[in-house]
């Protein structure tokens, strides 16, 4: 009796694993059809122009990508440059107001946003090839809509969570983990105002907050697709 109800207990285990893994993948896949993934493809180079709001600032921006794994970010704040890039080997800053007047090189925790940043794909495409583990970790709401909640394990250990929207399958928040001036921190980043560029929809505007404290707010102005890009702009001694 006890074997048969161990039995009874274990492929009721199975088939709940299975239901959720199937539930995941058509998750994704809608995911992936809503904002067209096929269509990034694509694209090999991308230029992004804008404006940056922080600590009562504002400044224009330039983020610029190209394949496989490179971007640049640059940022104007009160006649302050401020670059981050990833060379595809090497993440490198620059920042006066924290005393990097030249390149230095950014290792570590610090480095793996910036990292992250140049997968033009982002880190649900193809995730178990990048070494992650994604699991379906239930719903919860986001603005008043109902979402999806996408637990993702990192290969480096760190854990995000995306919330997928029910209804159009966009996403709307995303939770991740950075280290901010030295300090792990949960990262709390809003999408919205989605536009399609060459097929693919994208965010045009993006809130981020830092341990439950207001950072920084990033909306697009233009972006345009396959523009000639220079590799030496990713690398630190350009």
């Amino acid at each position: 009796m006890k074997r048969h109800t161990l039995l009874s207990i274990l492929l009721t285990f199975a088939t709940v694993n299975f239901i959720s893994a199937q539930d995941l993948d058509k998750i994704l896949n809608q995911h992936f059809e809503a904002i067209g993934q096929k269509n990034l493809e694509d694209v090999k180079t991308m230029k992004a122009t804008g404006k940056l709001l922080t600590m009562g600032m504002e400044g224009p921006f330039t983020m610029v990508y190209k394949r496989p794994n490179k971007v640049r970010m640059t940022i104007n704040i009160q006649g302050t440059e401020i670059v981050q890039a990833y060379d595809g080997e090497t993440a490198w800053m620059m920042n006066p107001m924290m005393g990097a007047t030249q390149p230095m090189v950014v290792t570590g925790a610090q480095a793996e946003p910036i990292r992250e940043s140049a997968d033009m794909d982002g880190q649900l495409w193809n995730y178990k090839e990048k070494g992650h583990q994604l699991e379906l970790a239930g719903t919860e709401e986001v603005g008043g809509k109902e979402a999806y909640v996408l637990k993702l394990t990192k290969s480096n250990g760190n854990v995000d969570r995306y919330f997928i929207n029910k209804e159009n399958y966009l996403v709307d928040k995303v939770e991740t983990s950075a280290n901010v001036n030295g300090m792990d921190m949960r990262v709390v980043t809003l999408l919205s105002d989605y536009r399609e560029v060459n097929g693919y929809k994208m965010p045009f505007t993006t809130v981020q907050s830092f341990g439950g404290q207001q950072g920084n707010s990033i909306i697009f102005e233009s972006v345009q697709v396959n523009v000639p890009v220079d590799d030496a702009i990713f690398q630190k001694d350009s």
